[in-house]
This record gives structure tokens, C-alpha cells and sequence, in this order.
């Protein structure tokens, strides 16, 4: 309780401390969806952003150099994602680590007969449990301006944070008392299943197919797709559209226009 009380209390400080002029123009530059924020929401994406900053330790791997047009891109990407959540912080990270570039992981899969076959498999962006999140610099910058349609790295992370809230990433975040997440499950599932079918009859879907992986992932890219393009989610599954407004709590396309201009 005492705990609870002494964090509130820090946020509130860090929140009430003044927005800098410099971080407007890296927002105007860097993350497009601000412009289509109402005032009431830019002013509480501000305060999101002062608190994750003076709470999140970022750290430059490969050379990348971490300056405020790097954290402020990054946290206002992902602040966009926690406009229906009040007071949510993403408690479970404590670090960001960012590349200047795809990353590699190594991969490992066992062959039959014995033995197994090993690869380095090249990322955008990975979330780990122990409480750190990773970004490729280059992703986070074609996600904020719209280069990459429906795509943006730091939403797709962001959403394993959400769907980690409940102790695991399953692609079920929180969605209310359990009778209405057992609906919620199996709606997803539905709609998860028809995308599996598209794909499988080569019919065009609303986003990637590397959303075909797990539950998770799929959670995860149609996140994206519905922050990022929320029109062209609801023309092809309305159903989806709706799930993940109920999860986010709120309905980008009421504020993103029909056919966004991509940044440069």
C-alpha cells in the first residue's frame, strides 16, 4: 500500500513537470498520429511520455547513440497504445535497449535423425520477460511516420506487454471477469481462424502473415494494423476491429483519417 502510494505520488510529480519545446518538433517529425490526437488525449500522451522517461532506462547497443529524439519516439509510440488504460505504466519493464539497425538472434531447430540445424534469425524488435524490451531505430522511426503501413515495432511490443498484464503472453490480454474473456478467446479464435484461411487460399488480409505464428503474435500485428491503419482493419474483418477495441479501449479510427499520407 505504502509502496503503491509513493509511486502515485512520483508520477504525479514527474507528470506535473513541463513538457520541453524541443520534444514537440520530434513529435510532429517522428510520430504522425499525435497530430490526430484531441487535446484532452495530447495532454495525457504528454504526461504518459514525462513519466515513462524518467522511469525507463534506455541503452545504445551497436553503437547507437540514445538522445531525446530516440526515447521521445519511442515513448510517445508507445504511449498511443495505453490511452484507454488509466494509470498503466508497463510496471514489468524497466529497460529499453535499441539497435541502429536489424539485430541478430540465434535460432535453432532439431533435425531428424539427431543433431540440430542453427541460423541467425534478423529482428525489428523482441520483448523479454525478465523486464527489457528491444527496438531496431530505424523500425521505430518507419513505424512513427506510417513508411511501413500497417506495421510499427513499438506497438507490436507494446501489445505483449498488454497481453503479459494477466502472467502471459497468449494473445488474451485483460479483458474483464472471466466469462467475458472466455467470449472474448473465442471470438479471437474465430477471427485468427479466418485469417489462417485467407492466407491458406492466398486472399489478401489486413496485415502479416507472420501473424499466423501463434495467438500471440497475432495479437500483437493486429494491433498494429488496427493503431496503425484502423480503416483498412475494419474493411476486412469488422469483428477483429471491435475484439481490439474492446481490449485497447478506444477506436483509433475515429481519429485517423480514412487514408493517412505516409511520413517521409
Amino acid at each position: 500500500m505504502l509502496f503503491s502510494w509513493l509511486r502515485a505520488r512520483r508520477r504525479r510529480a514527474l507528470g506535473d513537470r513541463p513538457f520541453p519545446p524541443a520534444w514537440h518538433d520530434i513529435l510532429a517529425r517522428l510520430v504522425k498520429q499525435v497530430q490526430w490526437l484531441d487535446e484532452t488525449e495530447r495532454e495525457r500522451l504528454h504526461r504518459w511520455i514525462l513519466v515513462f522517461l524518467g522511469e525507463k532506462r534506455f541503452e545504445g547497443c551497436r553503437g547507437q547513440e540514445i538522445t531525446d529524439e530516440v526515447r521521445v519516439a519511442i515513448a510517445a509510440q508507445a504511449g498511443l497504445v495505453t490511452l484507454g488504460f488509466a494509470g498503466e505504466h508497463f510496471d514489468t519493464l524497466r529497460s529499453v535497449l535499441v539497435y541502429p539497425g536489424d539485430y541478430l538472434v540465434p535460432r535453432s531447430t532439431p533435425l531428424d535423425g539427431g543433431g540440430e540445424l542453427e541460423w541467425k534469425e534478423a529482428r525489428l524488435g523482441e520483448t523479454w520477460a525478465g523486464g527489457s524490451m528491444v527496438l531496431s531505430w530505424p523500425g521505430v522511426v518507419d513505424g512513427g511516420r506510417l513508411r511501413d503501413g500497417p506495421r510499427s515495432v513499438v506497438i507490436h511490443e507494446c501489445a505483449h506487454l498488454i497481453d503479459l498484464l494477466d502472467g502471459e503472453i497468449d494473445g488474451i490480454p485483460p479483458v474483464g471477469p472471466r466469462l467475458a474473456r472466455e467470449a472474448w478467446r473465442a471470438a479471437f479464435a474465430d477471427c485468427r481462424a479466418r485469417f489462417e484461411e485467407a492466407l491458406d487460399d492466398g486472399r489478401a488480409t489486413a496485415f502479416d502473415e507472420y501473424a499466423a505464428e501463434s495467438a500471440a503474435e497475432f495479437f500483437a500485428v493486429a494491433s498494429e494494423c488496427f493503431f496503425q491503419d484502423p480503416h483498412r482493419l475494419v474493411r476486412h474483418d469488422r469483428q477483429l476491429y471491435g475484439l481490439l477495441q474492446e481490449a485497447w479501449r478506444q477506436d483509433p479510427k475515429a481519429r485517423v483519417p480514412a487514408r493517412p499520407a505516409r511520413g517521409r
